[in-house]
């Protein structure tokens, strides 16, 4: 009786390891089921398909990880603090550490890439290529994903031992979807690929992505240099992605649009060549994104935002209490919708050009003849009324001593010219504001010492952005003697 129940026990653990063995999947049959999935999320997010899907092989052992079978957790996430969803306990860099659940695995993917997406230490990987899965491997490292010292050399191995990067090509529209589809589905076996996500206007991309004009993909915002050809649509604009020396004004006519309404659109300097490969935007840009926040990048201007969520850069200033000239650091949050309940912090580099600051008081002529009417317009102390001053030409006043009122009747008071100086040393000379030079109906200034571009703005009656575009000017910086457009 003895001999038999050992048998039957036997016997039994025998066949639950070989039927633990038979459920067990092959690293290219996790591959096969899950590859949609991070190509999906390459065009989402920007995190590359092959890093996604190598990260999902080395956490999960391929799919059949205790934490992956138990959780759908493919990417050994912890909870973090702000994690409100289902938890688990498991032992791993210490004992019965907290792990997020998701109810599947497409959850899982897609918190894995805003996890990237918008944690700010790992922001700098989104500046290399969406080829580029080795500096995104060692990166990963870098930024502390992992503690295993040989993490991005795991990463590298299983992408290059199984061709990963075609599903990066995939989602990057350099290789067709169906040069791997049909290949992946005999690898699948009996493994079901999980159900295609719902197409989501703001927030995701269709498979296809071979693009035409007329018929725009509609996309949410890929990581530069990952967009598709043609036209596509950023944030429900009409968008396409142009290359550095691309002439704006060719442009313009290929798409039957006013040149002037080009620049406008995207908040450009001018109408020269684009300096840079850009998202051109053929239609006016809304005032909010399609999404609550941004997490700025490393070496990501405000232009570059607006530009990748199809915002207009004024209304993105205006939201996070930005003014022109201030950048916001790298990993910083821009909000896109509502207001930033203050001004982020700012990259070292940038140069605050605050209202109050950018020029403590206006001395143009205008302004200067404005104030002084109003000042002699006031009772003086002794009772009098002080009288318009003359002006010389140019329209700017002479000095005059107003003489106090003394007698019963209303008198106008003398307007006399100061008595000379006594002897002494000689007074600084006054700076006078040039005039203005006029050439073929445009007018110039020509920049004088201590003279800023808002207060030249300010006395010819201007904005500093159309100086900035009518001189084609980066910044705010002028020079002495410089040259600049005032007036058209």
């Amino acid at each position: 009786m003895q001999v038999r129940k050992f048998l039957l026990v036997v016997c039994f653990l025998l066949g639950s390891a070989l039927l633990v063995k038979a459920q067990r999947i092959t690293t290219q049959q996790y591959i096969a089921t899950y590859y949609q999935l991070a190509i999906d999320e390459q065009r989402r997010s920007g995190v590359p398909a092959a890093i996604t899907l190598a990260q999902g092989v080395v956490e999960t052992q391929s799919g059949n990880g205790t934490l992956c079978q138990q959780s759908n957790n493919h990417f050994g996430i912890k909870c973090k603090n702000t994690w409100t969803g289902k938890t688990i306990k498991y032992d791993d860099d210490e004992a019965q550490e907290c792990f997020r659940v998701y109810e599947t695995a497409d959850e899982s993917y897609r918190d894995h890439s805003d996890f990237l997406r918008n944690n700010p230490r790992y922001g700098f990987l989104f500046q290399f290529d969406g080829e580029d899965y080795k500096s995104w491997a060692y990166g990963l490292k870098q930024a502390g994903y992992a503690t295993n010292k040989t993490y991005p050399q795991q990463l590298i191995k299983v992408i290059e031992d199984n061709n990963l990067q075609r599903y990066s090509l995939v989602a990057l529209g350099k290789l067709s979807p169906e040069a791997v589809a049909a290949e992946n589905a005999a690898i699948a076996g009996t493994v079901v690929n999980p159900k295609p996500r719902p197409v989501n206007n703001n927030n995701s991309t269709p498979a296809n992505n071979n693009s035409t004009a007329s018929r725009p993909v509609k996309s949410s915002k890929p990581v530069a240099g990952n967009y598709p050809k043609g036209v596509f649509e950023i944030n429900g604009r009409k968008v396409i992605y142009a290359k550095a020396g691309t002439s704006l004004i060719a442009l313009a006519s290929q798409r039957d649009i006013r040149l002037s309404k080009l620049v406008r659109f995207n908040d450009l300097p001018s109408d020269a060549p684009l300096k840079k490969d850009m998202i051109i935007f053929l239609q006016k840009k809304s005032k909010r994104g399609s999404k609550d926040y941004h997490v700025v990048a490393g070496n990501e201007t405000t232009h570059d935002v607006a530009q990748a969520e199809g915002i207009q850069i004024k209304w993105l200033r205006r939201r996070n209490k930005l003014h022109e000239g201030e950048e916001a650091a790298a990993g910083q949050q821009l909000a896109l919708n509502g207001y930033a309940s203050k001004t982020p912090a700012l990259a070292k580099a940038t140069r605050i050009l605050k209202e109050e600051e950018q020029e403590p008081e206006d001395f143009s002529p205008g302004k200067m003849v404005k104030d002084i009417k109003e000042e002699m317009a006031k009772p003086t102390s002794s009772g009098g009324v002080a009288s318009i001053p003359p002006s010389k030409p140019g329209g700017v006043p002479v000095p005059v001593v107003v003489e106090p009122d003394n007698t019963e009747a209303s008198v106008p008071v003398k307007a006399t010219m100061p008595k000379p100086a006594p002897a002494g040393p000689a007074p600084a000379p006054v700076r006078n504001t040039p005039a203005p030079v006029k050439s073929g109906g445009q007018q110039y200034h020509d920049v004088q010492p201590k003279e800023t571009l808002y207060g030249i703005a300010k006395m010819y009656n201007r904005t500093v952005t159309q100086l900035q575009e009518w001189n084609n000017l980066q910044g705010f910086d002028i020079k002495i003697g410089q040259r600049l457009l005032v007036g058209k």
